[in-house]
């Protein structure tokens, strides 16, 4: 279990096991990169991730990495044609299903600015993230229409709830 030291631009130090940098292609070349380099180097610069977002993706990537083998067929990517995103039914897959992920979901409503979360992980290419992100909001927004998800934004709601807070089911609390 080999660990590596990523830097973060605005210089923050998380430590990540090597071995899960496979699931984002970007930290995947580097690494490859960095070991191919004469001078083998123990610290990789992550520029594209502040140090909570890559903090975040890194233990995102960890609690992943149980249930991932590495290949590419194993694909459990839910198509969505047509914009029939409200015919979808909750997704059960690497990370758990809607209802029970909860580490899905504390990574998602304990992070006040997941549209920054979701570019960091675009900018490293970590397709599982930005996946369950949509899936996270997909299921959020079911049952409110457009007048009370702007409202909401409005407000300067911080914090996204979907079914772990107290409530009729809306994701809304009370």
């Amino acid at each position: 279990m080999e660990k590596i030291k990523l830097k973060s631009k605005d210089g923050k130090i998380v430590t990540a096991k090597r071995s899960i940098l496979k699931r984002s292609e970007v930290l995947q070349k580097r690494l490859d990169e960095l070991i191919g380099a004469a001078e083998n180097c123990d610290t990789l610069d992550v520029p594209e991730a502040d140090g909570d977002c890559l903090r975040k993706i890194v233990q995102w990537l960890e609690r992943q990495e149980v249930t991932y083998d590495g290949s590419e067929n194993d694909s459990t990517e839910v198509m969505i044609p047509n914009n029939q995103e409200q015919n979808l039914v909750p997704f059960a897959g690497i990370s758990g299903t809607m209802e029970g992920g909860t580490f899905d979901k504390e990574m998602f409503t304990s992070f006040p600015h997941m549209c920054v979360l979701m570019a960091a992980a675009n900018r490293l290419r970590v397709q599982d993230i930005i996946n369950d992100g949509v899936r996270f909001v997909i299921g959020w927004k079911e049952g409110k229409n457009l007048e009370d998800i702007r409202e909401m934004m409005e407000n300067g709601a911080t914090n996204i709830r979907g079914s772990l807070q107290v409530g009729d089911g809306t994701g809304l609390q009370h």
